[in-house]
């Protein structure tokens, strides 16, 4: 049986025999560390792995992705199947991440996860605003930061940090905005979509997943804006928990 790939998913709590697995997938720009203390609300038979892209992080000097399909590629072949349920988290792009991780696992065969969890992020089949790729200067992507919000302002202004993370960021919002939604037959995993009260993604594009399940959905609004990720983590993560798989009767796996 192969082990988590360690190149490609982080585990900062890993557990010996684990009832059921969190894969989790960062927004825009960030990379595995903005889970980093989500162990410490989750039961401790839960294991969380992180997806460490390409370009961040420990994998700093690696090319990061500008298109989602060799991602995907590369992702599903670092999940290996098991008998160890898992379920899917992704917020923003991470959203998109998970959601087309899935159909990629459905079209190969593979075990699809008990649960999907999509946050902050509108559903596939809305367009998104990211202008063609030589129109994200530094200017236009540093405006988008600092309307987001995530990243602090003394962050944004040393000159050596900032030629690190626009790379991350052009290359992230390129792959969102190259993106193009194909209509498929709906997923059979439970869907779970999560927004802000104060969130730059709307209700209807947070209701527009109900049509890519036919298991059941569920729509959760927590307090604050696109980044309820950080400010509603005990909230958010306690209902990530009651929504996941509960044993090995569950449906499956990864491991």
């Amino acid at each position: 049986m192969k082990p988590i790939s360690e190149a490609w998913f982080w585990r900062p709590r890993p557990v010996g025999r684990p009832r059921a697995r969190l894969f989790c997938f960062p927004y825009a720009g960030s990379n595995a560390m903005v889970f980093r203390t989500w162990p410490a609300d989750l039961p401790p038979d839960v294991e969380l792995c992180v997806a460490q892209l390409p370009g961040r992080g420990p994998r700093l000097r690696e090319a990061s992705f500008n298109r989602i399909e060799p991602l995907i590629e590369a992702l599903g072949q670092a999940l290996e199947p098991s008998s160890v349920p898992f379920a899917l988290f992704g917020h923003s792009m991470g959203g998109l991440v998970a959601f087309m991780l899935c159909r990629w696992l459905r079209a190969r065969g593979l075990p699809t996860p008990a649960h999907l969890f999509v946050s902050s992020r509108c559903a596939p089949q809305f367009p998104d605003s990211f202008p063609p790729a030589p129109e994200l200067t530094d200017a236009y992507l540093l405006g988008r930061i600092r309307r987001y919000g995530a990243t602090p302002a003394e962050i944004l202004a040393e000159p050596e940090v900032l030629a690190l993370l626009l790379p991350i960021f052009r290359a992230d919002f390129t792959l969102i905005g190259a993106y193009r939604h194909t209509p498929e037959e709906p997923l059979e995993s439970p869907l779970t979509v999560f927004g802000g009260t104060n969130d730059t993604v709307t209700r209807p594009e947070l209701e527009g997943w109900r049509e890519h399940t036919r298991g059941p959905f569920a729509l959760r609004l927590l307090e604050g804006g696109h980044f309820f990720l950080h400010t509603a983590q005990a909230a958010l993560v306690r209902e990530v928990v009651q929504a996941m798989p509960r044993g090995a009767s569950d449906r499956l796996q990864v491991e």
